[in-house]
Order: structure tokens, then C-alpha cells, then sequence
């Protein structure tokens, strides 16, 4: 029926369709784009929160790696949207499961416009990832390896989405041939593949330049181990761009006619998760402050001090003496927080990423004691 319609004819009829309840795959797809769009949109916007001076928790510091960071999570709400009305119209079925072939035009259709929504929210992300490794490092060698990194994710971007607009004349020919021709030099599967790959690279730089920033820091392993593992998300964002590599090559429709729409699933659970990750990922470090403010820190603490442990304490640190105190029979709670350093190299050490390596570097310790009676 469908070869002796006119391609706006087989428009017309795939948009009379019903949307269908979800089978195979399409329930994952679903349930992945939304609960992974909700994370990220609450993550984001208690950054917002935070950065904004709004918490209580620290004055406003707002920086480029923020803008970004909300620039990059607006195109993914409405990805998340189409994503979901792909899955309605057959993204993830198999073909047994459709009734008609007709839905796969719709399906592309939704399919291609999260493409690009998430491919440009992909990219956003990831550049904010390297300001937010630019401002924990400024030496040059960091410097220049997150402008690289990012420098080549936005040309690629850029040639990528030129690409989706250019391929098919007119654009609707790229869910609906009948409307229109596709040039045959360059195959979307080939361009998925180099911009997948180079993702991969990227994806690797933003995660593994954090464990060399983090290990010169002044701080607990405890510390290290928890920042790096959410700059470290970059990793498993990578993890999901390899699961979907080897799905890539369905794309060719020629060499394999039968299946694409449930292998399309597989593309949009993977490539939402990889996007989802960079924006909680980018996005946490911001957030221990904030944690901090309303659940305490491990460097407070309640101590019982004798004579002879409150002599103990003076050693503490230059400037630091608080032999004089007498320890009988008080409960003394102290909190102490140090600052950073400069001592002929360059060291940090900060309670979170928030003190910006942007200034100078200081080393201030400040003891706070408070003391009650107690009686027995």
C-alpha cells in the first residue's frame, strides 16, 4: 500500500496513527529517559540553589562552569519528551510487534529530533565538566588539556548536527524517503561511528583528569575518593557509549532491514544515560556544601580534654596553643578548618570544590572552642 502512496499521502497516514502501549524494549526506553530527566533536573536546579547564595550554605559563586551546566540540561528536558513519544510510536519494539510499518516513520521522526536535542546537551555538559577541572587546576598542562578536549567536542558537534540538517533534502526524507533523497557518500552509520568514538575519548579525559587534580590536593583519602568518584562519572558515561557502539551498525537499513527500531533502544537508553550521568556528575561537586551545611562535617567533633591532652593540642600548628585551657571536668566541642597553602609549589586544600583555586592561595587555620560546665 505504502509504495503506491506519494510520500506526503504516507505522512498524512502516519500521523493519524495511535500511539502504542510500550513493548520489548520501549518500557525501558521509557522509564529510563524520565526518571534519568527528573534526577537531572532536580540535581541542576539544587545548583542552582547552591551557587546562587540562595542555601545559606555559601556566598554566590557563580561561574561559566554553571551557566553551562544549565544551558547544557535545557535542550535535554524536551530530548527526554521525544524520546518517550518514540517509544509510543515503536522505538524499542520489535517488529512482530508493530502494527503497521507506517510507525517507524514517526518513531524516526521523534528519534531524530532527540538526537540532536541530546547530542547538543551532551556536548554543553561535557565542556562544563572541563571549566569545572580548569577551576580546581589552573596549571597549564590541566589548562590545555580541557580546552583541547573541549575545543574538539564542540567542532565535532558542530560537523555532527551539520550533518543531520544537510543529509537529506528535505530533512523529513530522513524518517520519510518518499518525501525526498538522501546523499549516498557519507553514511549515518559511519559519521555515529567517529562521533561515538571521539565521545569515548572525551568521555575518558573528563573523568580521568580529576584523579590527577584530586591526588595533589591536602586532603582525606576520604575526601579524594568521594570527589573523584563523582568527577569520575565520566567513566560510566563511557561505559555506556561502548555498550552502544556495536548497536550502531543497524543504522544501515539496507543490511539490516528487519529489527532497527528495537536496536534503536538500546541507542536511546544508552546515549540518555551517558548525558544524565555528565549533568549529575557535573553537578555534585557543588552540591557537598550543601550537604555539609545541613548534615555537619567530619572535621567537627565532640572532645574530652584532661590536662595533659589540652597541652596535646598545641602542637596543632604555628599559632596555635591551647595549653593554657584547663581540661577538668569540661566537655569542650572544637571544630577546626583549615584553609589552603602556598609554600614555593603550588597545593591546595579545600573542604569542597567551592574554594576556588582562582586567587591566591592562603593557609588559614581557625579553632573554635566552646565550653559548658559538667556537673556530675
Amino acid at each position: 500500500m505504502a509504495a503506491s502512496m506519494t510520500g506526503e499521502q504516507i505522512q498524512a497516514f502516519a500521523y493519524q496513527l495511535d500511539p502504542l502501549a510500550p513493548k520489548g524494549l520501549a518500557p525501558a526506553v521509557e522509564f529510563v529517559a524520565i526518571i534519568l530527566g527528573i534526577i537531572s533536573v532536580i540535581v541542576v536546579s539544587l545548583r542552582i540553589y547552591v551557587r546562587a547564595g540562595l542555601s545559606g550554605a555559601s556566598s554566590r559563586l557563580w561561574g561559566v562552569e554553571d551557566y553551562l551546566a544549565v544551558i547544557g540540561t535545557l535542550p535535554f528536558i524536551p530530548a527526554v519528551v521525544f524520546a518517550v513519544l518514540a517509544s509510543r510510536y515503536g522505538v524499542g519494539f520489535h517488529d512482530a510487534d508493530l502494527p503497521s510499518q507506517l510507525y517507524l516513520i514517526r518513531a524516526s521522526e521523534y528519534q531524530t529530533y532527540w538526537e540532536v536535542l541530546y547530542f547538543i546537551s551532551s556536548t554543553i555538559i561535557k565542556c562544563a565538566i572541563g571549566f569545572t577541572c580548569i577551576r580546581l587546576d589552573r596549571r597549564k598542562r590541566v589548562v590545555i588539556c580541557m580546552i583541547l578536549n573541549m575545543s574538539v567536542m564542540v567542532v565535532v558537534a558542530i560537523l555532527a548536527l551539520i550533518f543531520v540538517f544537510a543529509n537529506c533534502t528535505p530533512l523529513a526524507a530522513t524518517w520519510n524517503p518518499a518525501l525526498g533523497s538522501c546523499q549516498k557518500k557519507i553514511s549515518l552509520q559511519t559519521v555515529s561511528y567517529i562521533v561515538s568514538a571521539i565521545q569515548m575519548l572525551t568521555d575518558w579525559t573528563c573523568a580521568i583528569v580529576p584523579f590527577f587534580i584530586v591526588a595533589g590536593l591536602q586532603m582525606s583519602r576520604r575526601k579524594k575518593v568521594s570527589v573523584i568518584a563523582i568527577l569520575g562519572l565520566g567513566i560510566f558515561a563511557s561505559i555506556a557509549t561502548c555498550i552502544r557502539m556495536p548497536y550502531l551498525k543497524y543504522y544501515d537499513t539496507a543490511k539490516y532491514p528487519t529489527e532497527i527500531a528495537y536496536h534503536l533502544g538500546v541507542i536511546s537508553i544508552t546515549s540518555n544515560l551517558e548525558c544524565s550521568l555528565g549533568i549529575i556528575g557535573s553537578s555534585l561537586p557543588p552540591l557537598r556544601k550543601l550537604f555539609k551545611f545541613y548534615y555537619g562535617s567530619s572535621h567537627d567533633g565532640n572532645y574530652k580534654i584532661t590536662g595533659e591532652s589540652g597541652d596535646a593540642l598545641g602542637s596543632a600548628g604555628p599559632g596555635i596553643k591551647l595549653g593554657s585551657l584547663s581540661g577538668n571536668d569540661r566537655t569542650y566541642h572544637a571544630s577546626a578548618k583549615r584553609g589552603t597553602s602556598r609554600a614555593g609549589v603550588r597545593e591546595h586544600e579545600t573542604d569542597d570544590d567551592d574554594s576556588s583555586s582562582r586567587k591566591g592561595i592562603i593557609r588559614k587555620t581557625d579553632i573554635h572552642v566552646s565550653t559548658s560546665t559538667f556537673h556530675v
